[in-house]
């Protein structure tokens, strides 16, 4: 197996595929075209290879004429579609800690541009977008003016009407829609092609510390977990495939995660997951097993959880059914684990 490759989730061309449907274009010849089909967009979780993205913004652009392409896919773009980091993005205190959260796990929004933001003090602070792969300079305008636009709508939408002004300079020549970034003050927008490749942002204390309405300490602190271990990739090669799957059980939390689940997140058949494992003498319901019955332990290790409770958390469908496969894989029933505490002997599941 080859190392993956940069991915890019189609859920972010959905909204301007569905303004050119409202606008009249035929999308049909546009991703004919393109080389594309309309099933490659309709899965939750489809991605687009690189060089995909830059033939469905060739055909687009020839067959309708549009230079604002890219700003209209920007202004679409809303927190919902960024699935659970949408949902910590919502939940920060402010976007000081929305812009510290984004740029942690910006490889699961997009991963053809870097973001870094940096903030000194209780000062301005400055984002830059840089891109992580070469591109064509017809897909490198697109994506300045995707994401310069969608930085500027999630502002928006968090702040509302009131946002105070800041700057944004893309690193390109005005473009010859540049009255509709003009209207969009008081934020400010500058267009510079002598500049390295890129977006730089910069915005005032007054925007970054304004406190957000919908702040939960504890979600943000969930979201940032999960985002982590949800951006690690799965193994380049045929080893370590075990630990990777154990990984993404963990972090499941005791959730049913199947192996579809799996192939799924990581765009690859279950049949190849299931190919890796073997190859380390692995059987993916046995590590799901192992994983299950991990957490089983730990949640009986609190004295506040009934067995009753914990066969819930973990999908049984009652109490009797927990307690005889814990009985099975541990050797004990779940109620004496529980009473004997620290004196059981650490066990591990059998795989």
């Amino acid at each position: 197996m080859t190392a993956v490759s940069k991915r890019i989730p189609t859920r972010y061309f959905l909204p301007l595929l569905d303004q050119l449907r409202r606008d009249h274009v035929d999308l049909e010849q546009v991703l004919r075209m393109a080389g594309l089909s309309a099933a490659r967009f309709e899965a939750r979780d489809a991605a687009l290879q690189p060089a995909e993205v830059e033939a469905f913004i060739a055909s687009a652009r020839r067959l309708t004429g549009r230079s604002d392409l890219g700003f209209e896919a920007g202004r679409l773009i809303q927190q919902t579609m960024h699935d659970l980091l949408g949902y910590g993005m919502l939940s920060c205190r402010n976007l000081d800690e929305v812009m510290r959260l984004v740029v942690r796990h910006y490889h699961l929004m997009i991963e053809t541009f870097h973001l870094r933001y940096r903030r000194a003090g209780a000062g301005a602070g400055e984002a830059v977008y840089t891109p992580a792969t070469s591109m064509p300079l017809e897909a490198l305008r697109f994506y300045l003016e995707m994401l310069a636009m969608a930085h500027y709508n999630q502002g928006r939408l968090f702040l509302g009407p009131d946002m105070p002004g800041y700057d944004i300079t893309l690193s390109m020549t005005e473009p010859p829609h540049v009255a509709r970034y003009r209207a969009l003050a008081p934020v400010r927008f500058h267009f510079d092609p002598r500049a390295l490749p890129g977006i730089r942002v910069v915005m005032g204390a007054e925007m970054l510390d304004r406190a957000l309405p919908m702040a939960n300490p504890r979600v943000v602190e969930d979201v940032d977990e999960r985002c982590a271990v949800l951006g690690q990739r799965p193994p380049a090669g045929d080893e370590g495939w075990g630990d990777y799957v154990q990984m993404m059980m963990r972090q499941a939390h005791g959730e049913l995660l199947t192996l579809d689940d799996l192939a799924r997140h990581v765009q690859l058949s279950a049949r190849t997951i299931d190919r890796h494992l073997k190859k380390e003498g692995l059987q993916f319901r046995d590590l799901a097993q192992q994983v299950r019955f991990e957490r089983a332990c730990e949640l009986l290790g609190e004295t506040s959880a009934t067995v009753a409770q914990v066969a819930a958390e973990l999908g049984f469908s009652d109490a009797a059914n927990f307690s005889r496969a814990f009985r099975r894989v541990i050797g004990v029933a779940p109620g004496e684990y529980q009473r004997r505490g620290a004196d059981v002997p650490a066990q591990t599941p059998p795989a």
